[in-house]
Protein backbone atom coordinates (compact mmCIF):
# COMPACT_ATOMS: atom_id res chain seq x y z
CA UNK A 1 0.00 0.00 0.00
CA UNK A 2 1.30 3.18 -0.60
CA UNK A 3 2.32 5.41 2.20
CA UNK A 4 -0.28 8.35 3.19
CA UNK A 5 1.10 11.73 4.54
CA UNK A 6 -1.14 12.44 7.90
CA UNK A 7 -1.24 16.25 7.78
CA UNK A 8 -2.79 16.85 11.48
CA UNK A 9 -0.20 14.53 12.78
CA UNK A 10 0.77 16.20 16.47
CA UNK A 11 4.14 17.27 17.70
CA UNK A 12 5.33 16.10 20.74
CA UNK A 13 7.88 17.12 23.16
CA UNK A 14 9.93 15.16 25.27
CA UNK A 15 8.61 13.47 27.81
CA UNK A 16 9.50 15.21 31.27
CA UNK A 17 8.35 13.29 34.74
CA UNK A 18 6.32 10.69 33.09
CA UNK A 19 4.03 13.49 31.37
CA UNK A 20 3.42 14.57 28.03
CA UNK A 21 2.88 18.24 26.55
CA UNK A 22 1.91 19.07 23.10
CA UNK A 23 3.43 21.62 21.33
CA UNK A 24 0.47 24.42 20.57
CA UNK A 25 -0.72 24.36 16.82
CA UNK A 26 -0.16 28.43 16.83
CA UNK A 27 3.54 27.61 18.17
CA UNK A 28 4.31 24.51 15.31
CA UNK A 29 2.92 27.01 12.41
CA UNK A 30 4.64 30.07 13.53
CA UNK A 31 4.47 32.51 10.66
CA UNK A 32 7.58 34.08 8.99
CA UNK A 33 7.29 37.25 6.50
CA UNK A 34 9.87 37.59 3.42
CA UNK A 35 10.35 41.38 2.52
CA UNK A 36 12.53 42.25 -0.83
CA UNK A 37 14.99 45.11 -0.18
CA UNK A 38 16.07 47.43 -3.01
CA UNK A 39 17.23 46.03 -6.07
CA UNK A 40 17.46 42.31 -6.29
CA UNK A 41 19.03 41.41 -2.97
CA UNK A 42 16.61 39.77 -0.91
CA UNK A 43 16.75 39.16 2.97
CA UNK A 44 16.24 36.18 5.08
CA UNK A 45 13.17 35.29 6.28
CA UNK A 46 12.23 36.92 9.64
CA UNK A 47 9.94 36.92 12.42
CA UNK A 48 6.55 39.08 12.84
CA UNK A 49 8.26 41.04 15.93
CA UNK A 50 11.12 42.07 13.57
CA UNK A 51 9.63 42.78 10.44
CA UNK A 52 7.64 45.10 12.82
CA UNK A 53 9.93 46.88 13.90
CA UNK A 54 12.08 47.62 10.88
CA UNK A 55 8.89 48.78 9.65
CA UNK A 56 9.26 51.50 12.24
CA UNK A 57 12.62 51.92 11.96
CA UNK A 58 12.21 52.89 8.13
CA UNK A 59 8.78 55.49 9.21
CA UNK A 60 10.54 57.11 11.19
CA UNK A 61 13.09 57.96 8.92
CA UNK A 62 10.56 58.56 6.46
CA UNK A 63 9.87 62.78 5.60
CA UNK A 64 6.31 63.45 5.69
CA UNK A 65 5.31 65.80 2.95
CA UNK A 66 3.00 68.52 3.24
CA UNK A 67 -0.52 67.46 2.31
CA UNK A 68 -1.90 67.60 -1.20
CA UNK A 69 -5.49 68.53 -1.90
CA UNK A 70 -6.74 67.91 -5.83
CA UNK A 71 -9.09 71.06 -6.49
CA UNK A 72 -9.59 70.70 -10.24
CA UNK A 73 -9.39 67.65 -12.80
CA UNK A 74 -9.80 67.66 -16.81
CA UNK A 75 -11.82 64.88 -17.84
CA UNK A 76 -13.27 63.93 -21.42
CA UNK A 77 -16.39 61.83 -22.56
CA UNK A 78 -17.71 60.45 -25.46
CA UNK A 79 -21.80 60.27 -26.04
CA UNK A 80 -23.46 58.58 -28.99
CA UNK A 81 -26.47 60.10 -30.94
CA UNK A 82 -28.89 57.77 -32.56
CA UNK A 83 -28.85 61.03 -35.07
CA UNK A 84 -25.03 60.62 -35.67
CA UNK A 85 -23.56 63.94 -35.52
CA UNK A 86 -25.26 66.26 -32.49
CA UNK A 87 -27.08 69.84 -33.98
CA UNK A 88 -25.55 72.22 -30.50
CA UNK A 89 -27.87 74.76 -31.91
CA UNK A 90 -31.10 73.07 -31.36
CA UNK A 91 -29.32 72.28 -28.39
CA UNK A 92 -28.41 75.19 -26.85
CA UNK A 93 -32.31 76.55 -27.26
CA UNK A 94 -33.68 73.34 -25.53
CA UNK A 95 -31.37 73.16 -22.45
CA UNK A 96 -30.71 75.37 -19.44
CA UNK A 97 -27.67 77.15 -18.55
CA UNK A 98 -26.19 76.70 -22.24
CA UNK A 99 -24.46 78.91 -24.49
CA UNK A 100 -23.61 78.19 -28.03
CA UNK A 101 -21.55 80.77 -30.42
CA UNK A 102 -20.40 78.96 -33.39
CA UNK A 103 -18.49 81.72 -34.83
CA UNK A 104 -16.44 81.66 -31.27
CA UNK A 105 -16.09 78.31 -30.42
CA UNK A 106 -17.16 75.10 -31.98
CA UNK A 107 -18.33 73.60 -28.87
CA UNK A 108 -21.40 74.17 -26.45
CA UNK A 109 -21.06 74.97 -23.17
CA UNK A 110 -23.39 73.61 -20.61
CA UNK A 111 -23.09 74.38 -16.97
CA UNK A 112 -24.12 72.28 -14.15
CA UNK A 113 -24.57 73.12 -10.29
CA UNK A 114 -24.07 70.18 -8.22
CA UNK A 115 -21.26 69.46 -8.57
CA UNK A 116 -20.32 72.40 -9.66
CA UNK A 117 -18.98 71.36 -13.34
CA UNK A 118 -18.88 73.21 -16.89
CA UNK A 119 -18.52 70.26 -19.95
CA UNK A 120 -18.36 71.26 -23.34
CA UNK A 121 -19.93 69.37 -26.17
CA UNK A 122 -18.82 69.12 -29.63
CA UNK A 123 -20.52 67.94 -32.66
CA UNK A 124 -18.83 65.10 -32.50
CA UNK A 125 -19.84 63.90 -29.49
CA UNK A 126 -16.79 64.39 -27.48
CA UNK A 127 -17.11 65.95 -24.48
CA UNK A 128 -14.57 68.08 -21.96
CA UNK A 129 -15.47 67.91 -18.36
CA UNK A 130 -13.75 70.68 -15.92
CA UNK A 131 -14.43 72.05 -12.34
CA UNK A 132 -14.96 68.43 -10.89
CA UNK A 133 -12.49 67.50 -7.89
CA UNK A 134 -12.94 63.64 -8.04
CA UNK A 135 -13.35 60.75 -10.60
CA UNK A 136 -16.64 60.32 -9.39
CA UNK A 137 -18.33 63.69 -9.94
CA UNK A 138 -16.50 63.69 -13.35
CA UNK A 139 -18.91 60.81 -13.85
CA UNK A 140 -21.67 62.17 -12.61
CA UNK A 141 -21.64 65.08 -14.44
CA UNK A 142 -21.18 63.33 -17.45
CA UNK A 143 -24.64 61.83 -16.97
CA UNK A 144 -26.15 64.64 -15.80
CA UNK A 145 -25.58 66.18 -19.50
CA UNK A 146 -26.99 62.94 -20.99
CA UNK A 147 -29.84 63.06 -18.98
CA UNK A 148 -30.60 66.86 -20.37
CA UNK A 149 -29.88 65.54 -23.76
CA UNK A 150 -32.25 63.00 -23.33
CA UNK A 151 -35.10 64.73 -21.41
CA UNK A 152 -34.83 67.78 -23.32
CA UNK A 153 -34.33 66.25 -26.87
CA UNK A 154 -37.39 63.51 -27.30
CA UNK A 155 -37.08 61.35 -30.01
CA UNK A 156 -33.61 60.83 -30.16
CA UNK A 157 -31.75 58.23 -27.91
CA UNK A 158 -28.07 59.30 -26.24
CA UNK A 159 -25.50 56.94 -24.63
CA UNK A 160 -22.72 57.84 -22.62
CA UNK A 161 -19.96 55.67 -24.24
CA UNK A 162 -16.77 56.35 -21.68
CA UNK A 163 -15.30 58.90 -19.02
CA UNK A 164 -11.70 59.18 -18.42
CA UNK A 165 -9.22 61.49 -16.75
CA UNK A 166 -7.13 63.94 -18.78
CA UNK A 167 -5.49 66.00 -16.33
CA UNK A 168 -5.39 66.50 -12.67
CA UNK A 169 -4.61 69.87 -10.59
CA UNK A 170 -3.89 70.30 -7.09
CA UNK A 171 -2.12 73.00 -4.85
CA UNK A 172 0.17 72.76 -2.17
CA UNK A 173 0.85 75.73 1.01
CA UNK A 174 4.27 75.14 2.59
CA UNK A 175 3.24 77.49 5.18
CA UNK A 176 6.56 78.93 5.65
CA UNK A 177 7.34 81.58 8.63
CA UNK A 178 9.82 83.55 9.77
CA UNK A 179 10.87 85.56 6.53
CA UNK A 180 11.58 81.69 4.73
CA UNK A 181 11.35 81.32 0.86
CA UNK A 182 11.80 78.99 -1.69
CA UNK A 183 15.12 80.02 -4.17
CA UNK A 184 13.91 79.81 -7.24
CA UNK A 185 17.43 82.08 -8.58
CA UNK A 186 19.06 78.19 -7.50
CA UNK A 187 16.84 76.06 -8.55
CA UNK A 188 17.08 77.75 -12.20
CA UNK A 189 20.60 77.85 -12.11
CA UNK A 190 21.78 73.88 -10.37
CA UNK A 191 18.55 72.38 -12.77
CA UNK A 192 18.39 74.93 -15.65
CA UNK A 193 17.73 71.86 -17.62
CA UNK A 194 14.45 70.74 -16.29
CA UNK A 195 13.06 74.57 -14.88
CA UNK A 196 11.46 77.60 -16.85
CA UNK A 197 12.00 80.53 -14.93
CA UNK A 198 11.76 84.46 -16.05
CA UNK A 199 10.82 86.41 -13.01
CA UNK A 200 9.99 89.57 -15.50
CA UNK A 201 7.20 87.67 -17.29
CA UNK A 202 5.90 85.04 -14.45
CA UNK A 203 6.93 84.89 -11.05
CA UNK A 204 6.13 80.86 -10.82
CA UNK A 205 9.52 78.57 -11.83
CA UNK A 206 8.27 75.54 -14.00
CA UNK A 207 10.08 72.52 -12.52
CA UNK A 208 9.25 69.36 -15.03
CA UNK A 209 11.64 66.40 -14.07
CA UNK A 210 12.26 63.51 -15.71
CA UNK A 211 10.62 60.21 -15.20
CA UNK A 212 7.74 62.02 -12.98
CA UNK A 213 4.36 62.21 -13.95
CA UNK A 214 3.76 65.54 -12.55
CA UNK A 215 4.84 69.38 -12.82
CA UNK A 216 5.71 71.63 -10.43
CA UNK A 217 4.62 75.77 -10.63
CA UNK A 218 6.98 76.79 -7.83
CA UNK A 219 6.11 80.42 -6.17
CA UNK A 220 9.27 81.85 -3.55
CA UNK A 221 5.95 81.79 -0.89
CA UNK A 222 5.46 78.54 -0.81
CA UNK A 223 2.82 77.99 -2.64
CA UNK A 224 3.32 74.92 -5.12
CA UNK A 225 0.49 74.00 -8.17
CA UNK A 226 1.07 70.37 -8.83
CA UNK A 227 -0.22 69.24 -12.32
CA UNK A 228 0.36 66.26 -14.88
CA UNK A 229 -1.30 63.91 -13.31
CA UNK A 230 -3.51 61.61 -14.64
CA UNK A 231 -4.53 59.57 -11.26
CA UNK A 232 -4.73 60.51 -7.58
CA UNK A 233 -2.17 57.82 -7.06
CA UNK A 234 -0.05 59.83 -9.58
CA UNK A 235 -0.36 62.92 -7.66
CA UNK A 236 0.39 61.79 -4.57
CA UNK A 237 3.07 59.53 -5.28
CA UNK A 238 4.78 62.34 -7.52
CA UNK A 239 4.32 64.75 -4.76
CA UNK A 240 5.96 62.48 -2.39
CA UNK A 241 9.12 62.16 -4.37
CA UNK A 242 9.92 65.51 -5.68
CA UNK A 243 9.20 66.83 -2.11
CA UNK A 244 12.75 66.09 -0.66
CA UNK A 245 13.82 68.52 -3.87
CA UNK A 246 11.68 71.18 -3.29
CA UNK A 247 13.18 70.92 0.96
CA UNK A 248 17.01 71.50 -0.22
CA UNK A 249 15.42 75.08 -1.76
CA UNK A 250 13.71 76.45 1.31
CA UNK A 251 15.83 79.39 2.91
CA UNK A 252 15.79 80.98 6.03
CA UNK A 253 15.59 84.69 5.75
Amino acid sequence: MPYKFNSARRIKKKKTNATVDYVSQEEVTRKRKYIALSGNASKGDMLLEEVDALRREKSSTDTESPVLYIHNLVGTGMVKSSNGLLDLKCMSSLIPNSVFHKQKFAAITIRLESPTCTALLFTSGKMVLTGCKTYIECIACALQVVALLRNNMRGTKFQLCSVCIQNMVGNVDLNLTGGASINLHRMQSEHGLYCTYQKKMFPGLIYRPDNSPIVLLIFTSGKIVVTGGKSVCDMQAGWHVLWPFVQRYVTQK
